[in-house]
């Protein structure tokens, strides 16, 4: 379905779901394994032997992984890490007025990667959390998956180049629960990392008071800028192949020629709605696009690298022809992104996902305005003790 004009904002709701989300953590948390086992069998009628996928297993089915798709995901492995590697923080260190201050970066103990599953299977999700997790020096990494019958044979070959300590066969909002509060048989994790539908992005948010999330995604959303000089196959393409992520993605090109939107309202199909809009300018369409802070942004136009400096708000950029599904798969950056408008404040998972800063200092001989001016604020401020604590040391 064509629309024109800007598309409202459409938020994910929990209203619908949410009540029964809260039954499903709180079974697991007061049941564990027994939870799990019932749950999976009740919501996705599967009956499970066993709650950990092992070694020999994942050994097995990574060995039936034909040598093409083993290639491809060797060498996509190299791009992302090469991306990852290159923004890893340093720890860094300074002073000033006699004080020796620095920050830590230290790698998170365990982390938890959800990656969706039931009807297609999402080897390339495993991946893209799992990449930054090993390069920023995570301890242990535990992946649930739900798994109907026998477990993907890119997730088993992916699972073990991660190095994955287990494999949990569960899926939904019972999973996140799991990871996040530990069963008799599941790892409780510091983070829980990766999509999925609605159920488990109400269990993340649930959950979120006692575990780390990257952030609650879906729908998917693309916005492509485009102007005269657009192929307008090429858009058609873009936006109808977000558009397989679902009816509820959120599909918007805006132009300045109105030929582009005639020639790709022409070429579009499918079932979802796509928004057609108009723009007098492109930078008129740049700060439309910073409006609706989008997951996928593709600038699509002869005036990309002018316009870059311009975008404010979007999970990730593509400049020119680029097709915005390489990101999803193999250029570098990480395709699990910000949706909702969460852009407008966060960006994709990277490495600084996995990673916390301890901040460090060293005072012993401060500069002793320096400690006064603390002692005169904590005064102000009513912490007399605080004030005489640092006073005591610099008089």
């Amino acid at each position: 379905m064509i629309k024109r004009g800007l598309p409202t904002r459409r938020v994910q709701s929990f209203s619908e779901v949410l009540n029964k989300v809260n039954e499903i953590v709180g079974r697991v948390k007061r049941e564990g394994d027994l939870a799990l086992m019932e749950l999976t069998y009740e919501l996705d009628k599967v009956k499970l032997e066993s709650l950990i996928l092992d070694e020999e297993v994942i050994e097995a089915r990574s060995g039936l992984l034909p040598r093409e798709v083993r290639s491809s995901i060797d060498l996509i492995w190299e791009q992302l890490t090469s991306f990852h590697e290159l923004i890893k923080p340093p720890s860094l260190g300074g002073g000033n007025r006699n004080v020796e201050y620095g920050i830590l970066w230290r790698p998170l103990d365990r982390v938890g990667i959800y990656v969706p599953g039931g009807k297609r299977s999402y080897p390339s999700t495993l991946m893209m959390a799992g990449i930054p997790a090993v390069i920023a020096g995570v301890g242990e990494i535990y992946v649930a998956t739900p798994v109907k019958g026998d477990l993907d044979p890119a997730t088993a070959y992916i699972s073990k180049k991660l190095k994955v300590k287990r494999i949990y066969p569960v899926g939904g909002a019972q999973a996140i629960a799991a990871l996040a509060y530990g069963t008799e048989t599941v790892q409780r994790v510091d983070k829980i990392v990766g999509p999925g539908n609605v159920y488990v992005q109400a269990a993340k948010f649930i959950v979120s008071g006692d575990v780390g999330i990257d952030g609650i995604e879906g729908p998917t959303e693309l916005v492509v800028i485009a102007d005269e000089t657009a192929d307008p196959k090429s858009v058609a393409l873009d936006l109808m192949a977000q558009g397989e992520h679902g009816n509820s993605s959120l599909l918007v090109l805006i132009s300045n020629s109105d030929e582009v939107l005639e020639k790709v309202s022409g070429l579009l199909q499918g079932d979802n709605e796509f928004y057609l809009v108009k723009a007098n300018t492109l930078d008129e369409a740049v700060e439309m696009a910073n409006g609706i802070a989008p997951e996928h942004l593709s600038l699509y136009t002869s005036r990309a690298r002018e316009l870059l400096p311009k975008v404010r708000n979007a999970g990730a950029v593509t400049l020119g022809k680029t097709p915005p599904a390489l990101i999803d798969y193999s250029a570098g950056p990480d395709h699990i992104l910000p949706t909702n408008g969460w852009a407008r404040f966060r960006g994709g998972v990277t490495v600084y996902d996995f990673l916390k800063a301890i901040s460090y200092v060293n005072a012993v001989d401060a500069d002793k305005e320096l400690a006064e001016s603390a002692r005169t604020l904590a005064e102000y401020e009513g912490f007399s003790i605080h004030g005489r604590s640092i006073g005591v040391r610099y008089e």
